[in-house]
This record gives structure tokens, sequence and C-alpha cells, in this order.
């Protein structure tokens, strides 16, 4: 046998050996580039769930932080509604759902917009159950007063719960027990006289602990706080002057939307018009304040001195009155309650056609329709809750 015939019979071994290994490593750097891509992929969509949420939760905090208490205020019972805004790495969109007018329940939904068409998309949605925090503004009677007070004329003062013209939808939630008429320091200051008339569950009552602070402080805030806040809203009416002939009243603008930039508008007591959402902390910084030329207005109202009415002044919500409080002339309607200091116990008189009527309804959405004085805050245990896998 020859032996370059035995050589000549061998296959090639080396080149399906070197295309084997090649096609291995191939197999492995694939393998290895889809398990990298998987890990980004799981990375990426890791880091957008937590950002989903991050963007839900400012969702959330914005609204909560500025609470607009006369709009949201003003959701009907199991009825909500829905605020959207766009941030730098997504969109959120809030569900506001009212459940007694203390109790709301705020939906967060954010969706990731960072990252392109190819990374973006991821979505969370959050629950949180909040409670209503506002001024503790309760006045205890129609009038809560000091010193000598006469109704006079056909002047009314009326401690029985009553709930504004229009305004039923609006209150069939809050307490309807009716309260005293006058509160007073001392009961047998308090007289009638001619037609004039007090009633209330009782007509009058006394309080031995009426004092100065009975009309400055109000839970965590103080007058000094309450007139702050006014100015902020820019509702410092002191540029009037201390008679205002000039006629309060509603005014919106050309679009129809209501105007609260204008000093004489004080919101309208009919809710469904332009200003019926719109409740104003309204401050006068006296020494006196008369109104002659007619009002119409809702809110709180805070004079720092005297307040007298001259007719057609028709009011519905809190009156707060440093110093002393008397009305004249027809016309005069308050629907909700007034305080009255009248440290320096001056004779008050309230006259004419005058009507002084109590309202809880009136008193608490003053509170609650302004956006100064009303928060939303989560409840303090267990209000966070993750509603992803229920909403998607």
């Amino acid at each position: 046998m020859k032996i370059d015939s035995i050589y000549s019979d061998r296959r090639g071994f080396a080149l399906p050996a070197a295309i084997g290994a090649l096609v291995i490593i191939g197999v492995l750097i694939t393998a290895g580039f889809f398990m990298a891509q998987q890990e980004l992929r799981i990375g990426v969509a890791s880091k957008h769930a937590n950002m989903a949420v991050n963007v839900a939760q400012a969702g959330a905090n914005e609204v909560m932080g500025n609470w607009n208490g006369y709009q949201l205020g003003n959701i009907p019972v199991w009825s909500d509604t829905v605020i959207t805004d766009t941030i730098a790495t997504g969109i959120w969109e809030v569900s506001i759902a009212n459940a007694n007018n203390f109790v709301y329940f705020v939906t967060a939904s954010g969706e990731v917009t960072e990252g392109g068409a190819r990374w973006a998309g991821a979505s969370r949605t959050i629950g949180i159950v909040t409670k209503m925090i506002f001024a503790n503004i309760d006045p205890p009677a129609a009038l809560t007063t000091r010193g000598k007070t006469v109704v006079k004329g056909s002047a009314t003062i009326n401690g029985t719960n009553t709930t504004p013209p229009s305004w039923g939808p609006y209150c069939t939630t809050f307490p309807s027990n009716d309260t005293t008429g006058v509160l007073t320091n001392d009961t047998s200051s308090i007289g009638t006289s001619g037609g004039g008339s007090v009633g209330g569950n009782p007509p009058y009552d006394q309080d031995s602990t009426i004092v100065d602070s009975t009309f400055t402080n109000f839970g965590t805030m103080d007058w000094a706080q309450l007139t702050a806040l006014a100015a902020a809203e820019g509702k410092d009416v002191t540029p009037l002057g201390s008679t205002v002939s000039t006629a309060i009243e509603p005014d919106t603008t050309a679009a129809g939307r209501c105007n609260e930039a204008t000093l004489t508008n004080w919101g309208d007591t009919i809710p469904t018009a332009a200003c019926g959402s719109y409740f104003p902390l309204i401050y006068h910084a006296g020494p006196s304040l008369r109104i002659q030329g007619g009002a119409m207005g809702q809110g709180i109202l805070l004079v720092d001195g005297d307040l007298d009415l001259r007719g057609n002044f028709l009011f519905y919500g809190i009156i707060i009155v440093q110093g002393n409080f008397e009305t004249q002339g027809t016309g005069n309607r308050i629907i909700g309650a007034v305080l009255a200091s009248n440290s320096a116990d001056i004779d008050q008189d309230i006259v004419g056609s005058s009507e002084i009527t109590y309202s809880r309804c009136a008193v608490r959405r003053a509170i609650l329709n302004n956006s100064s004085l009303s928060r939303a805050r989560p409840l303090a245990e267990r209000s966070w809750v993750d509603l992803t896998a229920v909403v998607n």
C-alpha cells in the first residue's frame, strides 16, 4: 500500500469543527444579547413602573396641595370630577369623588411618556382616602355678641336652622338641628321693641365664657391669619372706603366666567350662576364699615371695627365683626350667622325689617368652599392603596 493513498482518504475535519465552534459562539453571543436585552427591558419596566407610581402620586399631591375648595366642594355627593395635567416624565389624571362633603376618595393614574414610543406607556393607579381639614369657625347662634342688643321694628333674629333658597341639593348632608337666636354673656341685656322678635331653641341663651378670643381664635387659626388670607385672595376691600355706596354684586368676564378680581364681587347667592361657587374671604380694616348701596354676596365677611348695614344687604355665610353690629332700613337679610365682639359695650340696635337667620349649611359651605380655608389630607392610617390590578 502506498503511503499517499492513506492520507488521500482523510476527509476535512478542521473546517466542520471551526464552523461548529462558530455556530456555538454565535448562539452564545445571541443568547447573551437576548438576555442582556431582557435584563434591560426588565430594568426599564421596573423603573417606569415606579416612575408611573410617582407620576400618579405627583398628581394626587398637586390636587390635595392646591385644593380648590369652591370648585371641588360643589361636587355632588357620590359624584366625581376629573383633573389632568402633564409633567416632564408623564401624564397624570386624578378623579375626586365626594363621599359625604367631608371625606373624598382620590383616584390618581400616572402614565410614563419618557423614553419615546419604545419605552413609554407604563401606567399605575393609586387610591387615597382623604378628609377635609378646615378652619374651625362654628358660630353657636344666629347672633353671638356682648352688651346691650335691642331688636326693633319688624326685625327678626332666628336660630331655627334654615336652608337658603335654591340651596336644597347642596345642603342634604349637613346637620339640620336648630340653635339659639341670640347668645350673649348676659341675657338681661337683650331686648325687643315694637314688632321685633327673637326666635330659636332657645331664643336667648347666656354664656359667661364669651370673651375677646371668642371672636378672634378659631381652632388653629386666628384673626390675623384670616385677614392675611383675605388679603392674599385679593379681597381686602378697605380701599372701598368706610361708607360703601357702590353696589356689591357678582361680576363676570366677557366669556361668562366669574371675575373674582373685582373688589365688589362677593359671589352670587344663586348656586347655578357663574359666581355661585365663589365663596370669598372678605376683609375690611375699619375702623368702621357702612354698606348702604345694596349688596349681595356669600362667604365670610371680616370687619376690624363696626359694621352698619343700611338696607338691601343680602349675604349668605358668616360675618365676624370686632366692633359693634347694627342694621337699619329694609331688605337686610343674613342667612348664616353673625359674631359681633362689641368689646366697647356699645348699645346695638337691629332695626327696620332686617333678618338674621341661622343656617348651618351656609356656615359650612362658606368654609368648605373657600380655597384658603379648606384642605384635603390623607387619613392618618390605611389611606393609600395600589389600584393598578383592579383598574387594569
